[in-house]
């Protein structure tokens, strides 16, 4: 059953509840842990255009009001002006949910499916106020969209994955509000947001951000509470195209982390980008502080565009200089265009006459966006030389103890073993003097030296030779009895008890 709800425009128009099918990771963007010695090499980069889903949503309630007419039509992967104009995109869609699902399934959800793979990407939202950007993308707290099936997407995959890896997921949620970064997320007040800074990595390349909380979103509920928490603090304000219009720029980051073993983590990150409203500032009837937000908002999409239009001209994207420092959003946004990520954009159009210009403007901006070529690679955790160096020295270091407790082992059973031949000679030379000076007859004597066998036959013992006094025979008794009752109460090399020697 369809139900209603409000969109990003303040309308609300039918929509069935989004389908999420069973997910897994595509064979093309595999995990990289089958070769990890192989992870940066250049058969883990490929090119990937900017793929561009045009999207065309319904009359709403003011176009309605006012008779609009609708001046485009949605006809496969294509969407046709009145005038005759007609762009063709990777896709074409009206604003239904069952045809976003069906845009969903065919483009974004083997992006979400290659974050397991170490690959970036971005889907990004764009077009003027009220053309649908919000309720598409679901960061507007009243519509699932977009965001709803990345979550459900991303944890589907995860949830067997963990079965053989460690795997975290991180979420930002930061806003461009007249080129102030700003975090949503911030344990701060609303008047004082936690202002958020840009850092290049020297080495790597690329941007991140300093001073943006990430934090922890490991399941759906998590992610859709992380979303909407940072939703509640977003900068709005009402104009003549929108009730609630966004006034800033949006941008929701997850990032995956995933470790195997002993490998290098891979890491990936998605942002999911509402921009701002792109019409002229002329046509909100805006002033003062709204005036103010509409020029910063144009700022930022004007340097938006002309990073698109340097980085489709295939001359000035291998030899010409692409201007991403020139605002805040286009410096976030270089690794979505033109860098490692794999990216979708979605241009939401009105199909109402009045905004006829507008609907222009953004076919024409995306049709650029289509010729944008990504460089994708994996992302595995990179080691420094200091630390590549400690780990060689770390495993010479194992190997040679692994050769040490071999030779302690061999060396503790050498000596184990001449510990019980050494007792064993020991009991065997006590024995033989005890046999020696108990078995003594007046006619049969036996070798009283210590190891001399015990049957070899000496000089014959009479009264009358009287060669060794019988004192000292008793004498020699007694103390080879002495000594064999102590070495067999001993216990064995072995620990078990050898028992004690009783004479008979």
């Amino acid at each position: 059953m369809s139900r209603s709800v409000i969109s990003d425009d303040g309308s609300d128009y039918a929509r069935t509840p989004p389908r999420l099918s069973e997910t897994r990771a595509s064979s093309s963007f595999a995990s990289p842990h089958s070769s990890p010695g192989k992870s940066n090499s250049r058969a883990s980069e490929r090119d990937d255009n900017v793929r561009v889903i045009g999207i065309v949503r319904p009359l709403i309630g003011n176009e309605i009001e006012q008779n609009c007419s609708t001046s485009v039509v949605v006809d496969s992967d294509s969407i046709a002006l009145k005038d005759g104009r007609q762009f063709t995109f990777d896709g074409a869609i009206t604003g239904t949910e069952e045809d976003l699902d069906a845009a969903y399934d065919e483009h974004v959800k083997d992006i979400v499916c290659g974050l397991l793979g170490g690959y970036n990407g971005t889907v990004l939202a764009y077009g003027q106020t009220g053309s649908g950007k919000t309720h598409t993308m679901g960061t507007g707290g009243t519509n699932p969209g977009m965001a709803s099936k990345v979550f459900h997407t991303l944890c589907d995959i995860v949830t067997p994955a963990r079965e053989e890896a460690t795997i975290n997921i991180k979420a930002t949620f930061i806003e461009i509000y007249k080129e102030d970064i700003r975090d949503l997320l911030a344990s701060t007040t609303m008047a004082s947001p936690s202002v958020v800074s840009i850092r290049e990595h020297a080495r790597e390349g690329g941007v991140y951000l300093t001073g943006a909380q990430q934090v922890e979103a490991n399941d759906v509920e998590a992610l859709a509470a992380t979303l909407n928490r940072g939703i509640r603090r977003r900068a709005t304000a009402s104009n003549s195209q929108n009730v609630r219009s966004s006034r800033s720029h949006a941008i929701f980051t997850i990032y995956v982390e995933q470790k195997v073993g002993d490998a290098r983590a891979t890491t990936a990150k998605l942002h999911l980008v509402d921009l701002a409203g792109s019409e002229r500032v002329t046509q909100q009837d805006a002033r003062g502080q709204r005036f103010k937000e509409g020029v910063q908002i144009n700022m930022g999409l004007l340097a938006l565009s002309n990073c698109i239009s340097a980085l489709s001209d295939s001359n000035r994207r291998e030899w010409g200089h692409v201007p991403y420092r020139d605002s805040k959003l286009t410096r976030l946004l270089q690794d979505s265009l033109g860098g490692n990520s794999r990216t979708v954009m979605l241009a939401c159009c009105s199909p109402a006459d009045i905004n006829a210009e507008e609907t222009l403007n953004t076919l024409k901006y995306a049709n650029r966006a289509r010729n944008i070529r990504n460089r994708v690679t994996i992302n595995i955790e990179k080691m420094s030389a200091t630390e590549n160096k400690l780990r060689q020295e770390l495993a010479a270091a194992t190997e040679r103890i692994d050769q040490l407790e071999t030779l302690v082992n061999m060396l503790h059973e050498e000596n184990v073993a001449l510990k019980a031949s050494q007792s064993t000679s020991s009991i065997h030379s006590a024995l033989s003097e005890l046999a020696l000076a108990g078995s003594m007859s007046p006619d049969m004597g036996y070798g009283s030296t210590p190891g001399t066998p015990l049957n070899t036959p000496r000089a014959v013992f009479t009264p009358g030779q009287n060669e060794t006094p019988l004192s000292e025979l008793l004498q020699s008794c007694k103390r080879a009895r002495q000594r064999a009752e102590i070495l067999m109460s001993a216990k064995s090399p072995m620990g078990t008890p050898m028992g004690s020697f009783k004479r008979t």
